[in-house]
């Protein structure tokens, strides 16, 4: 209990002590207060017993991810508002790296990360489907198929984390058979849940297990759950994993459904938190079936090689220019709470990076980052996935979708806004925290539906 709180109720009873004409001593105000207290002293005892203990780290790995505190912490700050063209005193530098291992769900912040032919290495790998079932055909045929669900209809979808553990050598427990080793480590999935509070005693476990997860400065409980990362076939025969299309827009990519990795009371508790009634379901791009990008994205026989991705929307990379996303903040009405805390967040880039005037990247077409060259396949047309809080999980009516439309909408071809930049990397290698970024080509872009 906080001293101020203990100050009112101090307070409290010797205006009460005092109402009836008694004057309170030293030692009647510590029995007086021990009384009053000790419903509470039994219930924080209680709540604490309820807390739930995390799960072991997975045997033989270690977790990837930033220890300190995110390379985006001064993001509001206004210097990120300016640009200007590069010099050998001020070049365009990466300032954050984001990977998000199941599609629109919290990413995984990053000082490095490996750069593969899908992209980063981990980055959306898996998706979160729902089973729908269509209304009947003229012939009266109904069909049912998987679907993938975002932000955009499931906004706590946001507050749904995630983790990766790595194979380590290092690590405790580690040996060439151990379970996530195997699997080229795990995913751990953690989302919050805050189980009915009736009056029962189940009923009061739940308000414990609240009561705890508020203790932590948690808003509610959470429930983890871990799956491999990428199972071998044995497993996946073990497991009895079924390959299964889902529709991610107009493509239909075969995947892997893993759900006999998770239990189904702990699946039911996601599909509640979620808000989704239909039947949910974990899955996994197939590795042997990744999906091929044509449309903007470079050619084969210019590049050696057809560009794929994972679950991704449309291309293997996403990046930001930092001054843009401060340009739409102030562009915001001004009662918008969110006009001087505009989350870059939102815009879900793989890399965000500063230096440009806002808006410059929107006719790049060939970079370089680090040592590695990338080709600028497109704008990113947004849609009202950014409208969601990426902290809270809950999504805005208008914003800032609204205002980007006023002045965004600038692919010919498209009545979307667009900003951020999709990319292809032309190389595998390595994209780090500070590396540069130097502009190899400009040129114009134009929407392609397909």
């Amino acid at each position: 209990m906080s001293s101020n709180v203990l100050d009112e109720v101090i307070a409290l009873v010797r205006k009460t002590w005092n109402d009836v004409g008694f004057a309170l001593s030293p030692t009647s105000l510590a029995v007086t207060l021990f009384v009053l207290l000790l419903p509470f002293l039994l219930i924080l005892i209680f709540a604490l017993t309820q807390k739930d203990d995390p799960l072991p780290p997975p045997s033989g790995c270690r977790r990837i991810g930033l220890n300190g505190p995110s390379n985006l912490s001064d993001q509001y700050d206004k210097i990120y508002s300016q640009g200007a063209d590069p010099s050998p005193s001020n070049p365009y530098k990466v300032k954050a790296v984001f990977i998000y291992p199941i599609k629109s769900c919290a990413g995984i912040e990053l000082d490095q990360s490996e750069v593969v032919r899908t992209g980063l290495k981990y980055d959306r790998q898996f998706c979160l489907g729902q089973y729908v079932t269509g209304l009947p055909s003229l012939q009266g045929k109904v069909e049912s198929d998987w679907n993938f669900i975002t932000q955009r209809t499931f906004p706590r979808l946001a507050k749904v984390e995630t983790e990766i553990w790595v194979p380590d050598s290092k690590a405790p427990g580690y040996t060439e058979n151990a379970e996530y080793v195997k699997s080229e480590g795990c995913l751990v999935i953690r989302f919050p849940f805050s189980p009915d509070t009736e009056f029962s005693l189940d009923g009061l476990r739940a308000y414990g297990k609240i009561l705890a997860a508020k203790l932590q400065g948690k808003s509610e409980p959470m429930v983890e759950f871990r799956v491999p990362f990428n199972s071998p076939k044995d497993r996946i025969r073990k497991m009895k994993y079924k390959s299964e299309k889902v529709k991610i827009w107009k493509d239909a990519p075969e995947a892997l459904n893993i759900s006999p990795e998770v239990p189904s009371e702990i699946m039911a508790k996601l599909a509640y938190t979620l808000g989704v009634s239909n039947q949910l379901s974990l899955f996994r791009i197939d590795t042997e079936k990744y999906r091929e990008v044509f449309m903007c994205a470079p050619k084969k026989q210019d590049v050696g090689f057809q560009p794929i991705i994972g679950m991704a929307d449309s291309y293997p990379m996403h990046v930001m220019n930092l001054a843009s996303v401060h340009h739409v903040a102030n562009e915001l009405p001004r009662a918008n709470k969110f006009k001087d805390r505009f989350n870059a967040l939102r815009y879900r880039a793989n890399i965000y990076f500063t230096g440009p005037p806002a808006f410059a990247e929107d006719s790049w077409t060939r970079a370089r980052i680090g040592g590695q060259e990338y080709h600028i396949s497109c704008r990113t047309t947004r849609c009202k996935l950014p409208n969601v809080d990426p902290e809270t999980g809950i999504a805005d009516r208008n914003e800032p979708g609204t205002t980007m439309r006023k002045y965004r909408v600038i692919d010919q071809g498209s009545n979307s806004p667009c900003l951020g930049m999709q990319v292809t990397p032309l190389t595998d290698g390595e994209v780090k925290v500070g590396d540069e970024v130097e502009v190899l080509e400009i040129g114009e872009h134009f929407f392609r539906k397909e």
